[in-house]
C-alpha cells in the first residue's frame, strides 16, 4: 500500500493497519474491491421450460440445484425442492458459486452468512415453470465467539452445563437473522437452468 493511500485512512484505521501489519492483505482488498466486480445477469423468475416430460425437467432442475445446495428434501408430488442451510463462500474460496459477487464473498468473510433455496416446479399450459427462492441468513450471537479481551475480568452470567430432555416440539433454530432473498444467486440459478433447457 502506498503512503499516499496508507494518509487517506481515517486515523483509528491507519493504526490498525499498521501496528497489525496487514498493509498486504488491506491493498490486496482495495485492488479487488476497485477491479473485479461481477454481476449476474437479471433473469425472469420463475423460468418457463417448454417441456411435456416432468421426469427430464425434474431431473435437470435437481443437478443445478445441486451443484450449488446440499438438497435436503425432494417431494415430486408438490414439486417442491428444499435444501440444508449452506455456509457463504468467502474470499479464500471463489471456486464455489454461492457468493456472486465480491461484495457477498467479503461479507461472509466477515460475517457468519448462511443461504437456503427453494425451488419450486409446477406445470403450466406452454410446459413447466420453475421458480427459484434463496434465503440469506445472519447469525446473530448472544456474545463474541472467541473474544480476546476481558478473560481476566469474571463473567457475569453463572451458566451450568446441563443436559435438558425435550418434552413437545421442536422449535425452530434460534439465532439467525434473516436477511431477506439472495436475488443475485438465484439469477446464477436460473440462468444455468435456462443454459441447462437451451433457452438462451
Amino acid at each position: 500500500m502506498s503512503r499516499q493511500m496508507l494518509q487517506q485512512l481515517p486515523g483509528l484505521f491507519r493504526g490498525v493497519v499498521r501496528s497489525a501489519g496487514l498493509v498486504p492483505l488491506a491493498s490486496l482488498l482495495t485492488v479487488l474491491a476497485c477491479g473485479c466486480v461481477t454481476t449476474a445477469p437479471v433473469v425472469e423468475n420463475p423460468i418457463h421450460v417448454p417441456f411435456d416430460d416432468f421426469e427430464y425437467v425434474w431431473q435437470q432442475t435437481v443437478e443445478v440445484v445441486d451443484k450449488y445446495f446440499e438438497i435436503a428434501s425432494e417431494n415430486r408430488v408438490e414439486g417442491r425442492i428444499e435444501t440444508h442451510p449452506l455456509e457463504g463462500a468467502t474470499l479464500l474460496e471463489p471456486w464455489r458459486g454461492d457468493s456472486v459477487e465480491l461484495r457477498d464473498q467479503l461479507e461472509a468473510t466477515l460475517q457468519s452468512i448462511r443461504r437456503r433455496a427453494f425451488v419450486t416446479v409446477s406445470a403450466t399450459d406452454e410446459g413447466y415453470a420453475i421458480q427459484v427462492e434463496v434465503h440469506k441468513e445472519l447469525e446473530d450471537l448472544p456474545q463474541p465467539a472467541h473474544p480476546k479481551a476481558g478473560e481476566a475480568v469474571f463473567r457475569s452470567d453463572v451458566s451450568l452445563a446441563r443436559q435438558h430432555k425435550v418434552v413437545g416440539p421442536v422449535t425452530a433454530p434460534q439465532g439467525w437473522i434473516h436477511k431477506g432473498r439472495d436475488w443475485n444467486l438465484e439469477s446464477r440459478i436460473l440462468a444455468d437452468l435456462q443454459a441447462r433447457f437451451g433457452l438462451r
